[in-house]
């Protein structure tokens, strides 16, 4: 989890949007300066608060790339519990804008979105903080589900998202302040225990 001022920075830094003065980032022990931007790209699936749809079908939405099967877009939009709605407004290639998904459907579709690239790192820049507690559950779910075996970092809203996390890092003005397993950082007097209680 990330709090208050420099996950924006530090998530930029991540996906190479913005370079670092100093210091180096290491993904599986390599440095991420050494990646072309366009691999670390690739390799890493955003969904950020604010979701993001094209003018195009739901196909070119849901598989920019064009890499995945229809059956394999259909199977991802039955997970997140869209595909009904969206093939009675038209399917695969109806377009997105004509008939526009609710914001909490919009999140769905991302993450649907998300299943389908082949990525192992998971980043959730506050995924859930414009959406309903229904769909905010529901996502949680499928997260759990679907990228069990993903490493997924969490820019958290709802502190409850991110109960089960291995670790939380807290930053405040840029810095690092605490990093550390929720439940050890509950357990004493600590910034995200402060966090938490309120």
């Amino acid at each position: 989890m990330i709090w208050n001022s420099g996950k924006s920075s530090l998530l930029l830094t991540l996906f190479r949007l913005l370079e670092l003065d100093s210091g180096t980032i290491f993904i599986d022990g390599i440095d991420l300066r050494t990646l072309p931007r366009e691999v670390i790209r690739t390799r890493m699936t955003a969904i950020p608060q604010d979701p993001f749809v094209l003018s195009s079908s739901v196909r070119a939405n849901a598989d920019p790339a064009g890499a995945a099967t229809d059956a394999a877009i259909i199977d991802a939009l039955n997970k997140v519990q869209l595909w009904d709605s969206i093939h009675a407004r038209g399917g695969l290639d109806a377009q997105m804008k004509t008939q526009p998904l609710s914001q909490g459907q919009q999140q769905l579709f991302c993450l649907a979105r998300a299943m389908l690239r082949d990525s192992r790192i998971l980043v959730l820049d506050e995924a859930t903080s414009n959406v309903d507690q229904e769909t905010d559950t529901l996502m949680q779910r499928i997260i759990r589900r679907e990228f069990a075996r993903h490493t997924i970092i969490t820019v958290a809203h709802r502190l409850d998202t991110i109960a089960d996390a291995d670790v939380v890092a807290v930053l405040s003005e840029g810095r690092l302040v605490e990093f550390g397993k929720p439940e050890e950082l509950l357990a004493r007097q600590s910034r995200f225990r402060e966090l938490h209680n309120r």
